[in-house]
């Protein structure tokens, strides 16, 4: 099974104890699927993450761990 990065989308008003949303890396090959937990709290895919990295900067994320983002 590949390895799960969690993210927790943060704003001066959301910290990464209450984010304003989830997101999650699966380190699939060759490249990442990026997934972000909607309001039906299923994971749908996201581009987020790459356009965050290619310097979209919509909002900002810290890493965050399983347990943090099962709550």
């Amino acid at each position: 099974m590949p390895k799960i990065t969690y993210y927790a989308r943060i704003t001066d008003t959301h910290p990464p104890e209450n984010p304003a949303g989830l997101m999650r890396r699966i380190h699939t090959e060759p490249v990442p699927t990026d997934e972000a937990l909607r309001r039906d709290l299923q994971w749908h895919p996201t581009e987020f993450l790459r356009r965050y990295w290619l310097g979209h900067t919509d909002g900002d994320f810290v890493e965050i761990s399983e347990e943090q983002a099962m709550r």
